[in-house]
């Protein structure tokens, strides 16, 4: 439940199409396009000799290494974030049978609390957790994938330990419940540092192969992740039909199903991915921790120097809003198990509708834009999310709303289809050219650097026993922080014409080898 295991960090799967129709429309630079725009997939061709061969025919093969193995990855993603909705479930579960509260019923058996904590805590408590790992960590994991040739095997550690968790966290039952979570929070950690990874490829993919099929190829990343996603929700809805399974066990099949297609496809990841030289040269004296947060340091100041009111805005905006956005699936995971009641079949078609409404979303997104401007539609977009968090957090009060839940995914789903798209497009457009590397790593940590607050203040608020309206409500106090420095920002004209002069590149602090 960290950023990369939200629902929402993974809604990117479904924005693609109407992405790629808006940076064209707009004229985006291609060099930009690692931050994940594009449409059509496209089938492999054009392999050559140097192509790995293994147990798959061509047809499943990009055109090269690295671009097949990011494909891979991105089908790992997709069930790991959905095998762990259903998981989170089960620790809540399982955290009130053991203090004797479980009430799938609502009947209005009152809960205690275990470990110093209420049981409908548990998730957030986890989120909170990650988001720190993440904050403080990731400009360190940053600095191997960069200063170091440890990039391959930095994916394979870390890819192997999420796996071997998945398939520890298989054995959750009442007795092992809470060492469970911790690992869990280990877990979406874990996902970050593979994440981070397997994006250090996309600029040297770019460069491999021709603007227009990497166009191709990153719409082919997100269908697939989208796909996977697609295919586990319904699988696991109809698992709970049949067999009429309770969220312990959905938990346990959710985890098994997640280990075999997850551990297969990150095993051909890695076997695809190659193995990289350091991309630049670490400073004389420096460690690799320090490195990692200087050059965070270093991009932040020169940002706030010569492009305050374009990037600068943009950047500070987007990390209060990613923040709301990136917390939305912990907190909704936790409301729609404690007010609503959820059982797994119900959690499985609200995330699918959730899921399929960010299509007519994306598009949205680009008819507005197209009509506006990209931030205009981007700033009615967070007004519009604000209105609707208020609407449904108020609306939803009981589990005799389950339609009423059902109609708020259509929403929830339509209004994130809405946001990516837009976020991914103006930072393709604003950042000025040359430093697309630099600043992708920068805005990915811009992203996760408070994440751990939103859900920290909902747990706050839940323990005080304030109500789970009024605290999945108070995420649009970080949605409206982020549109008062999107107001901020200069007219779209200007952000664009700033963009064409790279004043930073005086600052570059990384040493090329």
């Amino acid at each position: 439940h960290s950023r990369s295991q939200s629902l929402l960090f993974e809604a990117d799967s479904l924005t693609t199409h109407a992405n790629q129709s808006i940076l064209h429309s707009h004229n985006a630079r291609s060099s930009t396009i690692m931050a994940e725009a594009s449409t059509t997939p496209v089938a492999a061709t054009n392999l050559t000799d140097s192509q790995k061969n293994c147990c798959l025919s061509n047809k499943l093969r990009l055109e090269t290494n690295d671009a097949t193995g990011f494909l891979y990855q991105r089908c790992a993603a997709g069930p790991v974030v959905m095998s762990n909705i259903f998981l989170g479930s089960s620790l809540i579960a399982l955290a009130e049978m053991e203090i004797g509260c479980y009430d799938p019923d609502d009947t209005g058996l009152e809960c205690g609390k275990i470990y110093g904590f209420k049981p409908s805590s548990l998730i957030t408590i986890i989120a909170v957790i990650t988001g720190i790992l993440s904050a403080f960590l990731l400009p360190f994991i940053g600095a191997i994938v960069d200063f170091t040739p440890s990039r391959h095997s930095l994916g394979v550690v870390s890819s192997t330990v999420l796996v071997v968790i998945q398939a520890v966290q298989i054995y959750t039952v009442e007795s092992t419940w809470f060492p469970m979570a911790v690992l869990q929070a280990i877990n979406g950690f874990m996902y970050q540092v593979i994440t981070l990874a397997a994006y250090g490829y996309l600029p040297e993919i770019a460069l491999a192969i021709e603007e227009k099929k990497f166009h191709w190829y990153s719409s082919l990343y997100y269908i697939v992740m989208f796909g996977h996603q697609v295919i586990f929700l319904v699988l696991i809805a109809a698992v709970t039909i049949i067999w009429k399974t309770g969220p312990v066990h959905t938990g346990q099949v959710s985890q098994a199903i997640d280990v075999v297609v997850t551990g297969g496809y990150f095993v051909l990841t890695w076997y695809y991915f190659t193995k990289k030289e350091a991309k630049s040269e670490l400073p004389k004296g420096a460690s690799l921790f320090g490195a990692g947060f200087t050059q965070v340091f270093r991009t932040a100041k020169g940002l706030h120097k010569h492009y305050p009111k374009t990037v600068g805005r943009f950047f500070i905006g987007c990390i209060f809003s990613e923040a709301a956005i990136n917390s939305f699936s912990t907190v909704s995971v936790t409301y729609i198990n404690e007010v609503l009641k959820f059982d797994s079949t119900q959690i499985s078609i609200l995330f699918l509708i959730i899921l399929l409404s960010t299509l007519p979303g994306s598009y949205f997104a680009y008819w507005l834009a197209d009509k506006t401007n990209p931030m205009t539609a981007f700033k009615a977009q967070i007004v519009s999310f604000i209105i609707v968090n208020f609407a449904a957090f108020l609306t939803l009060t009981d589990p005799s709303r389950e339609i009423a839940a059902y109609v708020c995914g259509v929403f929830w789903g339509f209004h994130l289809g809405w946001y990516y798209p837009l976020e991914k497009l103006i930072y393709a457009v604003i950042i000025p050219q040359g430093q697309e590397s630099e600043l992708a790593g920068f805005f990915l940590y811009c992203t996760q650097i408070l994440t751990f607050l939103p859900p920290l203040v909902f747990t706050v608020m839940n323990e005080a026993g304030v109500s789970l309206h009024w605290a999945g409500i108070h995420l649009n106090i970080y949605l409206f922080v982020g549109l008062v420095f999107f107001q901020l920002m200069l007219p779209w004209d200007d952000c664009i014409e700033a963009a064409k002069v790279n004043a930073m590149k005086q600052v570059e602090p990384i040493v090329q080898p």
